[in-house]
Parts: structure tokens; sequence; C-alpha cells
């Protein structure tokens, strides 16, 4: 990330939800129902890192609506800073990951000014 690229929010989230994911591999079965499985190594993908933020304010709000535009949706990975981890107690991450959005941010207005916004993403450095 630039000096010019804003970093994502560094808001507490009100709830995180982890989806971990599967080493990569290969699955062959043969006619007779045979299987052979391959693994192309011990690190992880598809990991899912939703974050909820509720009652925050809309320039809170805006942050995301801009972070998600100047890493042009999904397409630059990003460093996520600690305070979205805080109060995780076990490490589910690998150290220092990179994230990418799986789509775009959700802004809810519960009324003026006040706001939640759910993100997804997804750890594409593991």
């Amino acid at each position: 990330m630039t000096a010019l690229q804003p970093s994502f929010p560094a808001l507490e989230p009100t709830s995180r939800t982890w989806v971990g994911g599967q080493p990569g591999q290969d699955i062959f079965t043969a006619a007779s129902g045979i299987e052979t499985r391959i693994m192309f190594g011990a690190n992880a993908y598809g990991q899912v890192l939703t974050l909820s933020y509720s009652n925050i304010s809309e320039d809170e709000a805006r942050l995301f609506d801009i972070h998600y535009a100047f890493t042009r949706g999904s397409f630059t990975a990003f460093v996520l800073p600690q305070e979205t981890y805080a109060g995780m107690q076990v490490p589910f991450f690998p150290q220092n990951p990179m994230w990418r959005y799986s789509g775009t941010p959700e802004i809810v207005s519960v009324q003026p000014d006040v706001h939640t916004v759910n993100v997804t993403l997804i750890c594409v450095d593991s």
C-alpha cells in the first residue's frame, strides 16, 4: 500500500466470524473407487473473516467505502490494523496476513449519523 492509499479503518469490530481454510489438495479417484490424495503444501487457503461494526458514525462508515475504492475492490491486498484483532485469544491467522475484499462493504443506515458496516475479507497470504 502506498502513502496515498488509506489504511483499513482502525476500529474495533463489534463482532467477527472466522471460517478457516484448508490446505491445497487434489483428489484423484480411479474407476475402482480408490482415491489418491495429493497435498500441495501445508498452508491453508480460503480463510474468511467477516467483520461487523455496529453503531458507528457516518464519517467512520465512509472510511470503509473510501478504502474499498482505493484498493480497487478485491484487486489489491492489504494488512489489517491491530484494532481488528482486539480481543482475539487464539492466533487463527498466519503471522502478518494479507487480506482482500470478498465483496463490497455493506453499509446500513440505522438512523442519521448511526450506521452498521459489514465487511467480508479473504486471507490471501497464509
